[in-house]
């Protein structure tokens, strides 16, 4: 599974004269549909190529390499979405099916196309989840459709809920020894999953198992990890399998992962303006053509198409002169993937948004210049 570094790496990349394809393709779920995939992508790359003026005669090696790669690996992806990136002339042809659907689309440019790629990144990451009842806990970090399994030891002495002996005094104290015991248990579970998680991206978590279980589980854990709770779902945790535990955590994550995008996009809107905060694409572009983007949301889908001035890189929203270095602007696909790939390498942050959320919004390192 493609990793946000590795995105902002094939970002930074830019092919000189030649043309970046980047085309973006659902693959049938059907084996016998897969015929016809070839020629869906020659579609939308010549949509592309009308949309830039592109030479169709300088892309028939890229056509070439890519209907190659969809007839070798077309079953390998069956029902996914692959992103497929070719460039004969700066030597580049990768090909990642994604854990998540993006639209279709083909883009042709100085550099990859990087924003759907980022989507299915920032709204299907990676992450934790822990089933636990009173006495075994289970780990699984899940990338895309690999589910890694960590099992943790079983709580010593703990006996049967229904348990009760032959006397009340009895009942009462193995009552109060499996209680003990069990708070034990959840205190262990808290310290692995803290252990777990304490390094890398800070991955979301879910938990899973019966209510009472996720309750006692989740009083436990810091307010760091708290903050990473993407919900729990209930399942009887001796029946469950990896896949189930993926089928059933991966919506919760999602929705929390799209949440947490449009909370972050809502924030820097409700901001005064003026201070660390632009709203809009005139403020946007200026936000990142000074470095002085910390976190920019932008809309999941859409290109506008802008230029970028051939000599110091300045993104505007119009062609002609730049006006700092008297040098003729050159064009470019879609400003908003440039203010995504440049916002990632001065070190920033980049949410797409959806559900209508559509504008352009940055939080500051320090007040843009009047």
């Amino acid at each position: 599974m493609i990793t946000l570094a590795e995105v902002g790496k094939l970002g930074a990349m830019r092919s000189g004269p030649a043309s970046v394809l980047s085309l973006y393709l659902t693959v049938p779920r059907n084996p016998a549909d897969l015929r016809g995939l070839p020629a869906g992508a020659d579609d939308l790359i010549a949509a592309a190529e009308s949309a830039t003026g592109g030479d169709g005669h300088a892309m028939a090696e890229d056509r070439r390499a890519v209907r190659e790669k969809l007839q070798l690996s077309g079953r390998d992806w069956l029902g996914r979405t692959v992103a497929i990136f070719a460039c004969a002339g700066a030597g580049l042809l990768e090909a990642f099916p994604l854990p998540g659907p993006v639209p279709d689309r083909a883009v042709l440019g100085i550099r990859p196309h990087i924003r759907p790629l980022l989507t299915v990144v920032r709204w299907y990451p990676v992450y934790q989840v822990v089933v636990a009842d009173r006495r075994h806990a289970w780990l699984f970090r899940v990338a895309g459709e690999e589910t890694q399994t960590v099992t943790a030891p079983a709580a010593p002495g703990i006996r049967a809920a229904g348990f009760g002996g032959w006397y009340g005094l009895e009942t009462y104290r193995v009552q109060q020894r499996t209680a003990q015991l069990a708070r034990h248990h959840y205190r262990d579970t808290a310290a692995m999953l803290e252990k777990a998680m304490a390094y890398g991206e800070q991955e979301p978590l879910v938990i899973g198992g019966h209510d009472q279980s996720t309750g006692e589980l989740l009083a436990l854990l810091p307010p760091a990890m708290l903050e990473r709770f993407a919900g729990s779902f209930t399942a009887d945790v001796h029946t469950l399998t990896p896949a189930r535990v993926r089928e059933l955590a991966a919506p919760l994550v999602t929705h929390w992962a799209r949440q947490r995008a449009e909370r972050l996009a809502r924030q820097v809107l409700a901001m005064p303006p003026g201070g660390l905060a632009a709203t809009g694409l005139a403020a946007c572009l200026t936000a990142v053509n000074t470095h002085a983007t910390e976190m920019l949301t932008v809309p999941d889908a859409g290109l506008i198409p802008g230029c970028e001035c051939g000599r110091c890189g300045a993104l505007s929203a119009f062609g002609g002169l730049c006006p700092d270095c008297v040098t003729a602007a050159l064009p470019v696909p879609d400003l908003i993937d440039e203010m995504v790939t440049r916002t990632l390498q001065d070190g920033g942050h980049v949410y797409p948004v959806g559900d209508g959320l559509s504008q352009l919004a940055a939080r500051l390192r320090f007040p843009l210049p009047r």
